[in-house]
């Protein structure tokens, strides 16, 4: 229970968020409003005390302070500030932050203690306060963690249908395993180990008798019986992503403990999801599947046996090539056990030094491996060759054919390595045993759709290559733009979307969500206002969202207006997909430098989305993201007197000098604007090493693929579309992506001097 200070601020702030419902519904935030805000006075009509008084008179200060004290962990101080804020204006429109952050302190608390009484009442009433709000979205989002933490399935089941972010790998697997847990229980009682354990609760859960195993055998055509393999299938998916095992959470653990006590999981579907997790280099969910192991085999019951695994697997993820060299020692590991651990060894080893596992693959203990094995370990040889764009690396791709079980890093590195080399047979071979789902025109903004088709077009499959680059070509992007060209057309805008109208405008700038993000911003909670903002899209029509575009535009929000017009389905106005603002600024630092204003427009919109206060985690900073070092570099290059570190933000200062800098990379990889680009991003000394490992030259797109880093792989191609369209935006005339990428050829590495 809440302690009787904070008890107390719930109760006020209760009372403060009934009275605003009833009175501001549709509240729209303006500056002039909250300047007309009453005197304050606490809302149940006392005096304020002495100690309030003394702090600020500014709401917002206290606002701030409640957050920063409720991230510090310092939930004392966060509730004088929250008090003090309810004092200084009863009517402060982000007074449910307030009170979610107080609650969200009683359900972790709840989620994580067993003596902890239930919040359900106090949950339940704020969620239907604050209704269709994201506040209220987010804390039924923490309260199904802490349901799910607890074991309370009938609860859960009951609230999860209304999480509209839905987006929470860990609520997903405590709905899974909640799910499975309830068809069972028809059939077979559920391990109370099961399902109520922490997710912090290493142990198994209890011996079950795989009543989901007799329920699927006995007559797999019936409703009940299909939706347990539909259960199966999504709880596998799942569970195969490394990143929501490892989660501290714990809710996928938690499901596959269920389903190995239920005799649904297999000791070959632990060791395919353990080598896709070593393929991520995500150690710690090898280590969590691998716990599964002994559940497969002995049904829970831990043994010296599976320490002395433990032990060797440690020494696998440690040192794989020492672990190899010492694979004859007699450590009494069971064949079953050393076997995979070899193949584990072997393709760790590929992944770190391609040469040396390949000379290990002609000895003893890959000599012993089966033709599959083998096959999965070419394939790891593959994919680490073509990311380290070494020659050789499509030669192992040709012994891997028959590969199974391969990761989408692993089966989309083989299919750069044969790009590289133009193999275009290679490429088809690679891409048509991808999983369905990978090569649709949809997936992957329609990558290896595309490069299926250019494969196809090679070998003069013209009808196949017809049907896939023209439904490639139907998206807007990097690919869909190369497949228009590719069926022969340049690359046009969209007809655009008639003009809202004022109206329209009007309707959409009076949802409170709105006005709640764009009072955040006004706080500099960029992150919160970001959130509001995207929940209020849900769910809009083509109209309403070109509406919001436009209102997040009138308010200066220009990364919203972009982020907001690029969700129309079928009404498009790509002048709001690629904004112009500041354009004589712009118009006068691209010609200063005789760079492309579509190029820096391109740019800029894939750094900052015109953000002019944008600071990465890493340090960069305004519309070009700049580092400090590298501000510094080119303020001292083109004679910046009166730089300053902190006007860096300044648009004017940012834009001379991020112009400039994009005028020496351009100059010192020559003119090859590709080149330039994927500079920018990484520095120049890696283009010029990729660069420098080409046999013959290559389209710029191909350059682009085969990129090794995903961020600059990703972030060219982003770029380089951006300034296509940005180049029909303001000539007015059909483009070309291709001829902008051009080609790039071999050349020597040298070293370059810029930062």
């Amino acid at each position: 229970s809440l302690p009787v200070v904070d008890r107390v601020i719930v109760r006020v702030i209760v009372r403060v968020i009934v009275t605003v419902s009833l009175l501001v519904t549709g509240l729209a935030l303006t500056s002039q409003a909250h300047a007309a805000r009453p005197q304050a006075r606490p809302p149940d009509g006392s005096q304020p005390s002495t100690q309030l008084a003394m702090q600020t008179s500014n709401p917002d200060e206290a606002f701030i302070a409640a957050r920063d004290a409720m991230r510090a962990g310092d939930y004392e101080r966060a509730s004088t500030a929250s008090r003090r804020v309810v004092v200084l204006d009863p009517r402060y429109p982000l007074a449910s932050y307030l009170e979610y952050w107080s609650l969200s302190k009683q359900i972790r608390d709840y989620g994580d203690a067993l003596t902890v009484a239930a919040p359900d009442d106090a949950v339940r009433d704020f969620i239907a306060r604050n209704k269709g709000s994201v506040v209220a979205d987010l804390a039924r989002r923490d309260w199904l963690l802490a349901l799910g933490k607890r074991g309370e399935w009938a609860t859960f089941e009951a609230e999860m249908p209304g999480f509209e972010l839905n987006d929470d790998a860990q609520i997903t697997c405590f709905g899974l395993a909640a799910r499975a847990l309830r068809q069972v229980r028809a059939t077979s009682p559920v391990s109370r180990a099961s399902s109520g354990m922490h997710a912090d609760d290493a142990s198994t859960t209890g011996a079950t008798t795989g009543a989901m195993t007799r329920a699927t055998t006995e007559n797999e055509a019936t409703p009940k019986n299909a939706s347990i393999a539909e259960l199966l299938r999504t709880s596998r998916s799942a569970l195969a992503q490394p990143r929501n095992y490892a989660n501290d959470a714990g809710a996928c653990p938690i499901l596959a403990r269920i389903l190995v006590a239920e005799k649904r999981i297999s000791h070959q579907d632990i060791w395919s999801w353990i080598r896709l997790a070593s393929d991520a280099n995500n150690l710690t969910a090898v280590r969590r599947y691998a716990l599964l192991l002994s559940d497969t085999e002995r049904g829970g019951e831990r043994s010296a046996d599976s320490a002395r695994f433990y032990k060797q697997l440690d020494a696998v993820l440690d040192k794989p090539a020492l672990w190899v060299a010492g694979f004859g020692d007699d450590d009494g590991l069971a064949a079953r056990w050393k076997r995979e651990l070899v193949v584990l060894a072997l393709a760790r080893m590929a992944r770190n030094d391609p040469a040396q596992a390949a000379a290990t693959f002609q000895r003893r203990p890959a000599e012993s491996l089966s033709g599959s094995e083998r096959a999965y370990l070419y394939a790891q040889l593959a994919a680490a060759a073509a990311k380290k764009q070494m020659t050789d690396a499509n030669d192992y791709s040709r012994k891997s054919l028959a590969a199974e079980g391969l990761s989408e890093d692993i089966l989309t590195w083989q299919v750069r390595g044969a790009l590289r080399a133009e193999d275009w047979r290679l490429v088809e071979a690679l891409i048509e045993k991808m999983p369905v789902e990978m090569k649709r025109p949809q997936a992957a903004e329609g990558a290896w759709a595309y490069w299926l088709a250019r494969a196809y077009k090679a070998h003069k499959k013209n009808d196949a290559a017809q049907a896939l680059f023209t439904q490639v070509s139907e998206q807007f992007g990097f690919y869909g733009q190369l497949a228009t060209e590719d069926l022969g057309q340049k690359i046009t805008l969209p007809v655009r979307a008639q003009a809202v109208s004022e109206s329209e405008v009007a309707a959409v700038k009076s949802l409170p969500g709105f006005g709640r993000a764009l009072y955040l911003y006004r706080l500099d909670m960029r992150r919160e206002g970001n959130l509001e903002w995207n929940f209020t899209l849900r769910g809009m029509s083509d109209r309403e969202l070109l509406a919001s575009a436009e209102w997040a535009s009138r308010n200066m929000l220009l990364d919203r207006a972009v982020n907001t017009a690029d969700r129309t389905k079928n009404e498009h106005d790509f002048a709001f997909r690629f904004l112009t603002p500041f354009k004589t600024q712009m118009k006068e630092k691209a010609a200063a430098n005789g760079l492309d204003l579509e190029w820096v427009y391109g740019l800029i919109r894939q750094e900052s989305r015109f953000v002019n206060v944008a600071r990465s985690s890493a340090g960069a900073s305004g519309l070009m993201q700049l580092m400090p070092a590298t501000a510094r570099y080119v303020a001292k290059k083109i004679g910046m007197d009166d730089y300053r570190p902190d006007g860096v933000v300044d648009i004017d200062t940012n834009l001379a000098l991020g112009t400039g800098y994009l005028r020496m990379v351009l100059d010192d990889l020559d003119n090859l604007p590709v080149l330039a680009t994927a500079a920018y991003n990484a520095g120049p000394g890696r283009p010029r090493a990729w660069r420098a490992t080409l046999t013959r030259p290559v389209e710029g797109a191909i350059f682009a693929e085969t990129i090794p880093f995903n961020e600059t792989r990703d972030y060219v191609k982003k770029v380089m579309s951006n300034a296509t369209y940005y180049a029909v935006l303001l000539t007015g005339k059909p483009q070309s992506l291709k001829t902008r990428m051009g080609y790039v050829a071999q050349r020597g590495y040298i070293q370059s001097d810029l930062p």
